[in-house]
């Protein structure tokens, strides 16, 4: 009887082992067919780069990797920004208005709601809303969004991590000054090898993530978080010298006159665009410098094309790794910019009336940056920069290739935010949006692009994107965009009003417009105390 007993007890286990083998299988099956439809998701984000420092928006640095991209993919015209780099990453990362996750400034803790300086713990990242769907996370490069233990990457739902923690550093040198971490620890200085520059080390580390996604045969999301072209100016010499040519014997403002007749030739702006900051180049000014202050001019701009020369050859690097692994077809590539180019003068070169020696910029422990004039090229043709929130601050070159859903060589101009890219992934990856998301899912708007002729696309915005009205606030900066008008108030001064069709800000109608103002203005409040804006 006890044997009896027993064999029942071995045979329900049996059953009970083989029906769970079953259920295992049916899953694994299940789930790798949902991994089946899932695309792999790579985004590549430059840091300070202004909307025409690309050969597809009109540039004359060489950036064949990124101008192939666009080729094949969608190129967007009117891409909005968060003006700062942690906040832009803060939408980036959690789909919500950057106050909201307490990303409002930088990474330093302020002490009040909006402004804490990390990503707040009880809203998801998109890496850990990924994860739940099979997803690999990786991130290689500039993190920027929590500097204490439990805001790291590695805390926020990355497998992988290496690379910044901070905010920009040296290429050559980046600690001690800025945390530098990989996979769970902090970095010495000691453990980077001795030909460090921070370009090539995110390229080849995004390498490495893609051969270990490629083993893993799981869908991955890789972010791509370049420093390049921040300050401070440093490349090595020989990548500075080929961008010379480019420059040497030119002034900022003719520079900046050829991409606006490129723009032009390309279609991205209309064909009656000014430059919205031609009086910051000086013709007149810039003729009576000495001939050592021009070739240090021309140097500084050299040396920002090399940086970002640099990082487009990385980007081929990893184009052509996923075409060797055979997953180009299903992978979703986007590229754009953090925020626009910045007239920040660091350390060495601030009211330099001379020029340094020679050679020195690009070096270890240079600390230039190109200043207000090729700042304003980088923006051509919107005015002003980084931190502001007129359009040269706001906006960033985008780029995306998805050649299952996305028509090579497509042009998007209607209006988005960075913090549509993460409900616009999620729903490509097959998985619900999160109702706290503020962004919203722009794939049927890129998937069928408005056909309109060349001649109509600027009269009005195209109606290809949800309708709303978008607030913005950064250090004291203000701005708010409706499907016909945007308002800026720069430093909490009074509300200026520019039809949206004037992309480059020159014709303020505020007195025509003090209804308007007035209607504006008690939303944005309202928005302000939702958000804990200032």
């Amino acid at each position: 009887m006890l044997l009896f007993s027993h064999m029942i007890s071995y045979t329900s286990l049996m059953r009970c082992s083989i029906r769970l083998i079953s259920y295992l299988a049916i899953a694994f099956a299940s789930l790798q067919a949902g991994h089946a439809g899932r695309p792999n998701i790579v985004l590549i984000l430059a840091d300070d780069m202004g909307w025409s420092d690309l050969g597809c928006y009109g540039s004359e640095i060489p950036t064949p990797s990124i101008d192939s991209l666009a080729r094949q993919g969608m190129q967007a015209t009117r891409c909005y920004t968060a003006s700062r780099c942690s906040p832009s990453r803060a939408s980036i990362m959690t789909g919500c208005e950057p106050h909201k996750v307490d990303v409002g400034l930088l990474d330093d803790d302020s002490g009040r709601p909006g402004y804490r300086g990390r990503l707040k713990p009880d809203i998801p990242t998109l890496p850990e809303l990924l994860k739940k769907a099979g997803y690999r996370t990786y991130l290689s490069g500039k993190w920027h969004l929590g500097k204490v233990r439990g805001t790291y990457p590695w805390d926020r739902g990355f497998d992988r991590y290496r690379g910044l923690l901070g905010g920009a550093a040296d290429y050559y040198k980046p600690m001690p000054d800025r945390p530098f971490g990989e996979d769970g620890r902090l970095l010495k200085p000691e453990d980077l090898p001795d030909d460090f520059y921070m370009t090539e080390d995110i390229t080849k580390t995004a390498l490495a993530y893609i051969d270990d996604a490629a083993r893993a045969k799981a869908p991955f999301f890789l972010y791509v978080a370049y420093t390049a072209p921040h300050t401070p100016l440093q490349a090595p010499r020989g990548e500075i010298e080929k961008m010379l040519p480019l420059y040497e014997g030119k002034s900022p403002g003719s520079i900046a006159a050829k991409r606006l007749e490129n723009q032009k030739r390309l279609g991205i702006v209309p064909p009656s665009a000014k430059l919205g900051m031609h009086n910051k180049f000086n013709p007149a000014g810039y003729e009576k410098t000495s001939a050592e202050r021009k070739e240090y001019i021309a140097e500084c701009m050299a040396t920002y094309a090399a940086q970002i020369s640099i990082m487009d050859r990385g980007i081929g690097k990893i184009l052509e790794s996923l075409d060797r692994h055979h997953l180009s077809g299903n992978t979703i590539v986007m590229f754009l910019s953090d925020n626009g180019a910045t007239a920040e003068m660091p350390q060495n070169n601030k009211n330099k009336k001379t020029a340094l020696p020679i050679g020195l910029l690009g070096e270890v422990g240079c600390r230039d940056g190109y200043g207000p004039m090729w700042a304003a090229v980088s923006n051509t043709p919107y005015r002003q920069y980084k931190i502001e929130t007129f359009d040269g601050g706001l906006s960033a070159p985008f780029i995306i290739r998805y050649p299952k859903v996305l028509r090579s060589g497509t042009r998007y101009h209607s209006p988005f935010l960075l913090q549509d890219i993460a409900p616009t992934c999620l729903t490509w990856a097959k998985l619900p949006v999160p109702g706290h998301m503020d962004g919203k899912p722009l794939n049927s708007y890129w998937s069928k692009p408005a056909s309109i002729p060349p001649e109509k696309v600027w009269d009005s915005i195209p109606n290809t994107c949800p309708p709303r009205t978008i607030f913005w606030e950064h250090q004291r900066n203000r701005a708010a965009l409706t499907d016909k008008f945007k308002l800026v108030a720069p430093n909490r001064g009074p509300w200026q009003v520019y039809d949206i069709r004037d992309r480059t800000e020159q014709n303020n109608l505020a007195p025509q417009h003090k209804a308007l103002v007035e209607q504006l203005s008690g939303q944005y409040r309202k928005w302000a105390q939702e958000t804990h804006a200032e």
